[in-house]
């Protein structure tokens, strides 16, 4: 018989050699192909189960999740470094020891240990630019909503220089520090008050001295208020050559305060406190900024945009304050109804602020994202880039608004837009322009918001050339962090689909992995997870897309419909929030209930929550109600039909 043959093949080889011969050979030859064709058969069945066997000793050797794990996991760490220069970058180890990564030799150096000051870890170390000093908090004193107050002591190396007090020796707790772009100087806060300590001569000095916790904040957030417009809980700003020092004070005065009762058995009488409480139409925080000059000691007063004049003072925000030279600062303001910003360019000239220029932006989306509007200037201070809402038509009766990355000229008399990225590409941040103008940022795709990826735009000469560089590294949600200044190095953190890992490049290639998260990878493979996938749902005829993630059993049968077996539905509908992405998560808790009740559990962002839709933002309660029910019946049907 040939070596191989199938089905009618096989059938008339068979009938040939039967055909042919005397009686008994065909019986003989009847009897050994009849027993080729049942060891044949036999072999495939015993394979079958085989298969089977290896499949399920699998699963058995594999662990179930259980509700100890939940206590007991090591999560997936993000990169925990900290750039302190152009090429370095500090981080903790398992022992939290501090340690220098130098990016030009690729080598990791000690530089603290942390059995040097015999005690447990009670927070970070922050070292200085070229990681000659270290502040070390050695206690604890309060921890706030926004930041935890400690006690700090200046190392250098592993030779303490002197514990962090004022002219007396009084010891002193530090809410927040910043170092500047030098090693001698370094900025922090003791009781809403800025300070500027000199490390050459080993004692700090008053810059402000109206601090107070129920009416003014200097230079420190302190309330969710405050943290929710500026997104950061330091406003200190050092100039570029550290002869300046930039914060914001914020004013409480007229604030409505909503007052309670904290019950304490310890205390004789229950001790009461109030937090500021502003409701619709009621005054908000009245927010300033001032520039402290480091050589005349003088604090100089930066004046709000005019066009803001008829608002009451405190309808006016500050998002952002960013210095684009040695002496010019960039301030970005808008109004309290979110439909208008203003990037105010100022010149410091003989300790007087100058307005050089400003930029009006207006939207009719009634929301501005901060971080769109965080301008990154070039080299030179003649272009700034930031993200605005662009319309896109999508066939004739449809037009909607899409982020982009625009560049604006600032060297003429009215700034404008003089380019913007590609529209296939929608923004979501602007991570760093180098000193060529090329911009990098994350973004995704048109209706694929499930992904974010990491981009360089380059304009140049009415060219415009955009480049993936997270797409080849089999990642769907990237995001980067630059070295200071000239951005030489950064990290690539890919937190997804699969387990999160970080690596270090330069401009033009791969240097090293950093972190792989071998810990949890190890774990991970050990257990029975889910399968977790992603689909997407129309939802009007604006191209809307809601995007969902379905948690399934391990041993779910892929041959019957989702709707077979019982789920719970979550549907996301904050707006401007996603829920559902390539990002790697491990909801343990859904996880467990899928595996132990065999059940699915449906995530899925509906109307709004991408902001894919701007006109529901601006919906009444009664319009999103209903737009919300809508996308439940579309997610049913849908799930219905797979």
């Amino acid at each position: 018989m040939p070596r191989w043959l199938h089905g009618s093949s096989l059938r008339s080889w068979i009938m040939k050699e039967l055909v042919g011969g005397t009686s008994n050979k065909q019986n003989w030859k009847g009897l050994g192909i009849a027993f080729i064709v049942i060891t044949i058969i036999c072999l495939f069945i015993a394979g079958a189960v085989l298969l089977t066997i290896q499949r399920i000793t699998i699963h058995h050797e594999l662990l179930t999740i259980s509700e100890q794990d939940i206590f007991n996991i090591k999560i997936p760490k993000p990169w925990n470094g900290t750039w302190i220069s152009n090429k370095s970058f500090s981080y903790l180890d398992t022992n939290d020891s501090i340690w220098i990564y130098d990016c030009d030799t690729l080598k990791e150096e000690l530089l603290f240990k942390r059995d040097i000051i015999q005690q447990e870890n009670i927070g970070y170390g922050i070292v200085s630019p070229s990681a000659r000093y270290i502040l070390v908090p050695i206690r604890k004193e309060k921890i706030r909503p926004y930041y935890t107050e400690y006690q700090y002591e200046l190392y250098e190396k592993s030779k303490k220089i002197a514990p962090i007090t004022f002219s007396d020796d009084q010891k002193i707790s530090l809410s927040s520090v910043l170092y500047s772009h030098s090693d001698h100087l370094f900025a922090f806060i003791h009781n809403f008050d800025v300070y500027v300590y000199d490390i050459n001569q080993k004692t700090s000095y008053r810059v402000t001295s109206d601090g107070n916790r129920d009416t003014i904040h200097n230079g420190l957030v302190e309330w969710n208020y405050e943290y929710e417009i500026f997104n950061q809980n330091i406003l200190l700003f050092w100039s570029p050559n550290d002869n300046y020092l930039a914060f914001i004070k914020i004013n409480l005065t007229k604030l409505p305060k909503n007052h309670y009762l904290k019950y304490d058995l310890t205390l004789e009488n229950d001790d009461q406190y109030s937090i500021p409480y502003p409701k619709y139409n009621d005054p908000l925080p009245l927010l300033d900024v001032y520039i402290f000059n480091i050589k005349s000691r003088k604090i100089i007063s930066v004046p709000r945009p005019i066009e803001y004049g008829k608002l009451k003072k405190s309808n006016v925000y500050i998002y952002h304050v960013v210095w684009c030279g040695d002496t010019c600062l960039s301030i970005v303001y808008g109004n309290r109804t979110q439909n208008s910003s203003i990037i105010q360019l100022y010149e410091i000239l003989n300790d007087k602020i100058i307005l050089k220029s400003k930029f009006i932006e207006e939207t009719r989306k009634s929301f501005l994202l901060s971080r769109f509007l965080k301008p990154y200037f070039s080299s030179d201070g003649t272009y700034a880039y930031i993200i605005r809402f662009d319309p896109l038509n999508i066939g004739k009766p449809i037009q909607k608004a899409f982020p982009h990355v625009v560049q604006i000229q600032f060297n003429q008399t009215y700034p404008q837009i003089n380019a913007k990225s590609p529209e296939e590409i929608n923004a979501d941040e602007i991570i760093h322009v180098n000193n060529f103008g090329q911009v990098y940022f994350t973004g995704s795709r048109h209706n694929d918001s499930l992904e974010k990826q990491f981009y360089r735009w380059t304009y140049l000469n009415s060219k415009s050339e955009i480049e993936c560089l997270s797409c080849n590294e089999s990642c769907g949600y990237a995001n980067a962090q630059f070295s200071l200044s000239n951005g030489t190095y950064y990290i690539l953190q890919c937190f997804g689909p699969s387990i999160p890992y970080s690596t270090l490049y330069n401009r033009n290639e791969k240097l090293a992995l950093i972190n792989d998260n071998e810990p949890f990878r190890e774990w991970a493979n050990k257990r029975l997870m889910p399968y977790v996938e992603y689909f997407s749902v129309p939802l009007d005829e604006k191209n809307t897309v809601g995007n969902g993630m379905i948690i399934l059993p391990p041993k779910y049968n892929p041959n019957v419909t989702v709707i077979s077996y019982p789920g719970i539905v979550m549907i996301n509908d904050r707006l401007s929030d996603q829920r559902v992405n390539k990002k790697y998560v491990v909801p343990l808790t859904e996880f467990i209930q899928v595996i132990h009740d065999n059940i699915s559990i449906v995530i899925f962002d509906s109307h709004g929550s991408t902001g894919q839709d701007e006109s529901y933002l601006k919906n009444n309660f009664q319009d999103w109600f209903e737009r919300q029910y809508e996308d439940y019946i579309k997610l049913v049907k849908y799930e219905n039909k797979r």
